[in-house]
């Protein structure tokens, strides 16, 4: 038998929402810490706006809307123990949290995403199938998100039910499966975002150098899978406790984590041209171990070809006295086998010619060398 609930506090309770109030207000601060710098890069640097570059703007404003529905709900008792809640703020808190929080959070995850899906579509302007499927995890994304920001709309009958235990005859459906598929579901659409550039790009016929280089830029999101993670973990642990009110501070610190970390990652590929721009000396250790590394391959390729001497020798005294004609035959038919061989030879170059411009235009998107107004 479960034992009773302490005496009530209500004058001096104890709560952990500081905690709360520390990460609503610390992580917004740092990811505008990098969104500035990706806007000025936007709009003095590369001189061009994109679509990914309002969508993470409209990300940042619903994270900014989700930390002020943190905040205002430890105002109301969030935090505290759920014996210390008078029962109207309690119906508050709850209310404020599954509108207002709710609709933010899967707002926020929202926009970040699809301005990543956006960026990966202006540089995959030459291989149809990425971007059909980059258009196919839009439709997801958007097809699970926009219900979930809603939830609250049908969740429970009556709506009001849900902060409102009192109400006689209320139902609602099973609240732990569909917030559990909703983490499923948006850890999982973060692993595809993660993993969509490997896929485009590592078939390309360019330098190993280049390509990790490219798909490294491209993968900058991958902390927020971990972030993701943490958060869904959390959540299933604090599922089943009675004490809400206190144990969801952390699931609450976690989702803050999640979104500001998202646009952060958003903005990581964007930020090279700033720095290029204002810090051009962070670039030099990189340019040294290029030109240490171009030179240790040459020494290399120079060995090798130090060794070839000994084999054209021996191959210079096979005999000689081969008749006019074989030798024109021979001729022949090598003319024939490059004749043969030219299609693929053209073929090959061209694939050559697309892979280069593919990375050509990562790096100029992530590098600045784009020019123009929008």
């Amino acid at each position: 038998m479960d034992s009773p609930p302490p005496i009530p506090n209500y004058e001096n309770p104890e709560s952990i929402g500081y905690r709360l109030v520390i990460v609503a207000v610390l992580f917004p601060v740092l990811a505008l810490c990098f969104l500035v710098p990706r806007l000025y890069t936007a709009s003095s640097i590369i001189r061009k706006w994109h679509p990914d570059d309002y969508l993470i703007i409209v990300a940042f404003l619903f994270t900014v809307a989700n930390s002020i529905v943190c905040v205002t709900q430890t105002t109301l008792g969030m935090g505290n123990h759920i014996w210390d809640l008078p029962l109207p703020k309690f119906m508050s808190m709850m209310k404020l949290g599954m509108i207002g929080g709710a609709m933010t959070y899967n707002l926020t995850t929202l926009f970040v995403k699809m301005s990543i899906l956006s960026f990966y579509l202006r540089f995959a302007t030459a291989n149809h199938k990425f971007r059909i499927a980059v258009y196919m995890v839009m439709f997801f994304v958007v097809g699970y998100t926009i219900p979930n920001a809603f939830l609250f709309l049908y969740i429970c009958k009556p709506m009001e039910f849900y902060w409102n235990w009192t109400i006689e005859g209320g139902s609602c459906i099973n609240q732990q499966a569909a917030f559990d598929s909703s983490n499923i579901l948006n850890m999982a659409t973060d692993f595809m975002i993660l993993l969509m550039p490997i896929w485009m790009l590592w078939d390309l016929r360019v330098g190993i150098r280049r390509k990790v280089g490219v798909v490294g830029i491209l993968m900058a999101g991958g902390f927020v899978c971990g972030v993701s993670t943490m958060r869904m973990v959390t959540a299933w642990t604090g599922a089943n406790q009675t004490d809400i009110s206190w144990h969801y501070v952390t699931n609450l610190i976690w989702c803050i984590v999640e979104m500001d970390i998202g646009i952060v990652c958003a903005c990581l590929p964007s930020l090279r041209a700033f720095f290029k721009q204002f810090f051009p000396n962070m670039f030099v250790f990189s340019a040294a171990f290029e030109e240490r590394l171009t030179a240790t391959l040459t020494f290399r390729r120079g060995r090798e070809l130090s060794s070839q001497p000994q084999r054209l020798e021996s191959r210079s005294t096979e005999p000689a006295n081969q008749s006019e004609s074989g030798q024109r035959g021979a001729d022949q038919r090598a003319w024939w086998r490059r004749k043969a061989a030219a299609p693929d030879v053209e073929q090959a170059d061209q694939k050559q010619v697309t892979d280069e411009s593919s990375v050509q235009v990562v790096e100029k998107a992530t590098e600045g060398s784009e020019s123009g107004k929008a």
